[in-house]
C-alpha cells in the first residue's frame, strides 16, 4: 500500500506525479490551477481549500478498516490552533487526519489519532505514506521517516495500537523536528 498526501499547491502543476505509483491520493486543498487533474484520476480524493471554488471542504474515506478524515484546515483555524481539528477527528472517529492550510509539515498524535500536514507542494513537500513508515519529502529528497504501521486494525491487539502510538511519540521526542 503506498498512499501520496498533497496540499497547497496552488499556482504549481501536479501534472508531473505519476499517479500510477499510488494506491491512493490525497489532495488537502488549495489545488489552484490542478484541478482538471484531480477530477480525471481514480482513488484521488480532494477538498477544497480556502483559496479554491468548490463546497466539498471535507472528506471520510475508509480504506483498511481506518477512517481517513481530511479538510484543508482553515475551516479549523490550524495556523493559530489545532483544538478545532482535534474535535472535529474525534466527533468523525477517524484514525487519521490529513490537513493543510498552514504550508508546514506537521505530524502528532491526539487522542489516538495521527495527524499529518504534508506541507505545502508549491514549495516542493510531500508525504507518503507506506506499509513500513511514513516519510516527508521536500523536493523529491526524504527530510524525515516515522516507522508507524497505520494499517493494524484496532482487533489485532491494543499492545500493537499503543505501541505504535508510543513508538511515534517518543520518535518525535528525539527528533524534535515537529
Amino acid at each position: 500500500m503506498k498512499i501520496l498526501v498533497l496540499s497547497d499547491s496552488h499556482r504549481r502543476y501536479i501534472d508531473d506525479i505519476d499517479f500510477s505509483k499510488y494506491d491512493y491520493v490525497f489532495h488537502c486543498g488549495d489545488y489552484g490551477v490542478s484541478r482538471d487533474v484531480l477530477e480525471n484520476n481514480q482513488n484521488l480524493y480532494y477538498v477544497a481549500g480556502n483559496c479554491d471554488f468548490g463546497n466539498n471542504k471535507e472528506v471520510l474515506v475508509n480504506i483498511l478498516n481506518k477512517k481517513i478524515y481530511m479538510t484543508h484546515g482553515d475551516l479549523y483555524h490550524v495556523k493559530y490552533h489545532f483544538n478545532s481539528l482535534i474535535y472535529k477527528a474525534i466527533e468523525n472517529e477517524a484514525n487519521i487526519c490529513l490537513f493543510g492550510h498552514t504550508h508546514e509539515q506537521k505530524i502528532f498524535v491526539r487522542d489516538n489519532i495521527l495527524f499529518i500536514n504534508p506541507g505545502a507542494y508549491q514549495d516542493g513537500f510531500y508525504v507518503e505514506i507506506e506499509d513500513d513508515g511514513i516519510f516527508f519529502y521536500y523536493n523529491s529528497s526524504l527530510r524525515k521517516k516515522f516507522d508507524y504501521k497505520w494499517w493494524f486494525s484496532c482487533q489485532s491487539s491494543l499492545y500493537l495500537k499503543y505501541y505504535n502510538l508510543i513508538y511515534l511519540i517518543n520518535q518525535l521526542k528525539k527528533l524534535m523536528l515537529f
